[in-house]
């Protein structure tokens, strides 16, 4: 038993969640690989983030025009780790692919088990998974970007998110720490804590847990920015201005897409299969709706897309299974064969996004083909609905 009076993960859990992680990672590696070959070089990725964190990972030797630029700067733990490891005879790109992979495997593991925990059943659990598997910005991107301080921190969001519905509260404390060094991402998850706990265990425990976890790290958090002098000003109003003007001026010609289907996939229109329960789930469930409001302000500040919204998974992949499973369940339809058409359609988003041209993790294009297919999807969803039989309970929760 945990902590919480929760039983802990079951054996049989574990390996499936481990089995369906490892070939997700399998499949998602070997298309990069099959580009770039294995281990590729940080020169062969056209983007510039992963620099900081290799001349970070350097330690003295290390470019400082780059290691201690802002906000790359703080997030010191992935580069430290990595910079360790590559003594070991791994070098520094081996390092910062064995972090990179055990994180993603970390998060997908610990994804599965957090879906078992919120009642989905094992094929439901395998089918989310799929899912996010099967998500650039969540999974493939690393595989391409191996030098990222997200993998890290996605693992952490995704494990907090765990701990928090098994109310660990001395666990949660210590990976916030951890997480404070990793990456400022992180603070998504105490939004989220105090709104869970709020809702179980009323106002005062829910502030006191949350006070207890998020004191500390959030100390580091500020403690990180006064040991640590950037090179140059950290100006939040200026990325504000030039981010909302980027996203207003391509808002009609590839925003509308990233922001939505783009990233997400068939997700997206999983979301939205019962539009009129929207605002009641969004009531009912405000603790996983205010993090994925928070990643989506994040943007306000990023010129980058799937990669950020990739910390609402853990947020909003539970609410889309829902949708399935209401979906299969109101419809009678074989669950095996929509979940399995389910995860052929995000296939072919995955298969038809961008991902080695330059720029293309601030600019992907539009795919009017895929938002074709999802938006036929969606309609196909709603005619089964429709023709559906209307039993008392299906027809209330309208």
């Amino acid at each position: 038993m945990t902590a919480g009076g929760a039983p802990g993960p079951r054996r049989r859990d574990l390996a499936l969640g481990a089995l369906a992680a490892a070939l997700a990672l399998a499949l998602n590696a070997g298309y990069v690989a099959a580009h770039l070959g294995v281990l590729h070089r940080a020169k062969q990725v056209r983007e510039s983030d992963h620099h900081h964190y290799i001349e970070m990972a350097e330690g003295e030797s290390g470019r400082a025009a780059l290691a201690e630029a802002p906000p790359y700067c703080w997030r010191v733990l992935t580069p430290w780790i990595a910079g360790r490891l590559a003594r070991t005879g791994l070098g520094l790109d081996g390092a910062f692919y064995l972090v990179t992979n055990l994180s993603l495997f970390g998060f997908l593991l610990v994804l599965f088990l957090y879906l078992r925990d919120l009642g989905f059943d094992r094929a439901y659990a395998l089918t989310g998974l799929a899912l996010v598997a099967l998500m650039q910005g969540a999974v493939r991107w690393f595989e391409y970007q191996y030098w990222m301080s997200d993998p890290p921190c996605l693992f952490l969001v995704a494990l907090a998110f765990w701990l928090v519905r098994r109310e660990r509260v001395a666990a949660l404390g210590a990976v916030s720490l951890a997480a404070a060094f990793v990456r400022e991402t992180y603070v998504i998850v105490y939004a989220h804590a105090f709104l869970h706990w709020r809702k179980r265990r009323g106002t005062a425990v829910a502030l006191g847990r949350t006070l207890a976890v998020a004191v500390v790290p959030l100390a580091a958090l500020a403690g990180l920015r006064a040991v640590i002098t950037p090179n140059q000003p950290d100006d939040l109003v200026a990325s504000l201005q030039e981010n909302v003007a980027f996203r207003w001026r391509h808002l009609g010609d590839n925003q509308w897409y990233v922001l939505t289907l783009g990233t997400w996939g068939v997700v997206f229109p999983l979301l939205l299969l019962f539009p009129a329960r929207v605002p009641s789930l969004c009531r009912r469930h405000f603790d996983q709706l205010a993090p994925a409001l928070l990643v989506y302000a994040s943007l306000l500040v990023s010129n980058n897309t799937e990669r950020p919204l990739a910390y609402a998974v853990p947020a909003l992949l539970p609410a889309a299974l829902h949708n399935l499973r209401a979906f299969v369940t109101e419809t009678r339809l074989p669950r095996t064969a929509v979940a399995a058409a389910a995860v052929a359609v995000q296939a072919v988003v995955w298969s038809q996004t961008r991902l080695f041209e330059m720029g293309v993790s601030i600019y992907q294009p539009a795919n009017l083909g895929v938002a074709a297919l999802l938006a036929a999807c969606w309609i196909a969803g709603r005619l089964a609905l429709a023709r559906a039989p209307r039993p008392r309970a299906a027809a209330a929760a309208q």
